[in-house]
């Protein structure tokens, strides 16, 4: 794969010496052209491919869970049953999570009905990112064919289908990578918004859901509406009452979530409402995460410059959920095709003439691609999901190249078309098979596995090692264990423990009956306790009075009792 990549790239890298020597075609404004019926037909086919494919072994792969994406799903279902995350916050406008990192309340949002109807299960809780990751191709499509016509959106949709990122992002529920789909949905009724009035002010419900998606919205959003509403004004497509009416929506929707941020940065005190909850978290250290607080502001600078480099142009390997390092996240023969585009949409941006639709919307396009990048300076050391807000301006710009190198050399479309098919294949085979296997383990898949063993024995009592990311790492034993077992929210924070309430049964208090310790911390005790184990600590346990099970690198010790011993799960 490496070197079907690098002869694409200098093969495609040709072509962006036609921006400079080839002046544009001019693409007349005016009312869009209706597809034909061979069109339509072509576009569904297309289509319901992406479909198929991005259902295929769905929520199976990837295997085993994610402790933010579990985290994310066990607050949702405590919003479903109380109105509160899991500590009994209610309605938080950011969640605690893990206390020192706090984490997005978007998606766990979204997730609230599908938990109600489905259960606390991979599918209820990966299916919302699926669905807005299949709306953001959508949105992709509306874009450039108002900006640059229906034959590069064909080709903007064929990419997007098949781009590695939007592929891998949409399959494991990160509540951060729900950001770029906020947004390039804002940015697609933005723009057609400068016909219908109405789909601006449906953008500033996007842009203000951007809030709620990712942290680092706070260093793009605002500072992007800044310059389109700038933009918009100059060139007469909006008043400014009806600026105001945007302002209005934007912050009707987000201030919560600002005042969020504002309570921390000023370290007030929580602030509660009847119907949103503004928490301060006292051990919270994301500030480190930000360029402004470093120690050394060029040194970090200069850091964050690598990196983004690193992820976004060279397309270094990333986090193995992020990316495979065979394919990166835009596949390397795009990258001259994404050059190109680039130069294409800012010179139509520059060129002198009437500010017509087109124009606008590439200059948006500009301002999107600019703050993109200015916001993974801002970041220290990004990754991936990080800078997850870039890529789908790429993704634009390399269909605007490949339209315009097709135009000028039509037999270009079949070989880019057959380069990226090929492309594709590779990266779902690799995706299905071997990382398949890596990421499960990465997932904790094992774990999973012996929990939902464990569930299954009649104990009193469960011990379960806390040596799951690194060694003592109770957090993410905790969070994995909440959404295998399924524990209610009140029960977790103690409130129904030894007592009857709202007619269940007695229970034993949810800190004694889960132990996160390892074996030999408990004592010797003799009580019905069902040990989730490393494999490794296997031998601790004598085969005479505990029947031992083993799941990889984990596994389940169940007290061996006459009467019944425990089934196995069926995978």
């Amino acid at each position: 794969m490496p070197l079907l990549s690098g002869v694409s790239m200098l093969l495609f890298f040709g072509f962006i010496v036609f921006a400079f020597l080839t002046k544009e075609e001019k693409v007349e404004s005016g009312p869009e052209p209706v597809f034909d019926r061979r069109r339509q037909i072509l576009f569904f086919l297309l289509f319901a491919g992406i479909l198929a494919v991005r259902f295929f072994r769905f929520p199976q792969v990837p295997g085993g869970l994610n402790q933010d994406g579990a985290m994310g799903a066990v607050d949702a279902k405590a919003l479903g049953d109380y109105g509160t995350d899991r500590f009994g916050t209610f309605l938080p406008a950011h969640f605690k999570a893990w206390g020192y990192g706090q984490m997005s309340v978007l998606l766990s949002y979204l997730s609230v009905p599908f938990i109600r109807v489905l259960g606390l299960n991979k599918l209820a809780m990966r299916l919302p990112l699926l669905i807005v990751s299949l709306t953001g191709i959508w949105g992709v499509y509306r874009i450039v064919a108002a900006v640059y016509g229906r034959n590069a959106a064909g080709i903007a949709l064929f990419l997007t289908a098949m781009n590695p990122w939007h592929f891998m992002q949409s399959r494991w529920a990160l509540d951060c990578n729900l950001f770029p789909h906020m947004f390039i949905l804002g940015f697609c009724f933005l723009v057609n918004g400068l016909r219908k009035k109405k789909s601006l002010y449906i953008s500033m419900l996007f842009f203000a859901l951007c809030m709620y998606s990712y942290g680092v919205s706070f260093y793009m959003v605002p500072f992007f509406l800044l310059a389109a509403a700038l933009l918009l004004l100059r060139v007469k497509k909006v008043t400014g009452r009806e600026c105001m009416v945007c302002i209005l929506i934007y912050f009707g929707i987000s201030w919560p979530v600002y005042g969020t941020m504002l309570i921390n940065f000023m370290k007030w005190e929580t602030v509660s409402l009847p119907f949103v909850t503004m928490p301060y978290f006292e051990e919270s250290i994301r500030s480190g995460d930000i360029l402004f607080f470093a120690e050394d502001m060029g040194e970090q600078l200069l850091i964050n410059l690598k990196a983004l480099l690193r992820v976004v142009f060279w397309q270094r390997e990333d986090l193995p959920w992020n990316s495979m390092k065979e394919f990166g996240t835009m596949y390397q023969c795009t990258m001259p095709f994404i050059l190109l585009g680039g130069v294409l949409v800012f010179r139509r941006a520059i060129n002198r003439g009437t500010w017509t639709e087109q124009r606008i919307g590439a200059g948006l396009l500009c301002a999107f691609w600019f703050f993109g990048i200015l916001t993974g300076l801002l970041i220290n050391s990004v990754n991936v999901n990080r800078i997850n807000i870039i890529f789908y301006v790429h993704i634009i710009f390399a269909a605007v190249g490949i339209e315009f190198a097709v135009r000028k050399w039509k037999t270009l479309l079949f070989v880019t078309g057959a380069v990226f098919l090929i492309h594709y294949t590779c990266f779902c085979t690799q995706y299905f098979t071997r990382w398949s296997e890596e990421i499960d383990r990465a997932f904790y898949g094992d774990f999973v596995r012996a929990l939902e063993y464990a569930r299954n024995c009649e104990s009193d009592y469960y011990c379960i090692t806390p040596d799951t990311q690194f060694e003592g790492a109770r957090q993410v034993t905790e969070i994995i264990t909440l959404f295998v077992f399924e524990i209610d929210a009140k029960y977790y924070q103690g409130e129904n423990a030894g007592a009857e309430k709202e007619g269940r049964t007695a229970e034993i208090p949810y800190e004694e009956k889960f132990r996160y310790a390892n074996p030999w911390e408990t004592g010797g005790s003799s009580e019905n306790i069902t040990y989730v184990i490393k494999s490794t600590d296997a031998g601790y346990f004598s085969r005479e009075t505990f029947q031992v099970t083993l799941f990889g690198d984990y596994g389940v010790a169940v007290p061996i009792e006459p009467e019944s011993t425990p089934s196995a799960i069926s995978d």
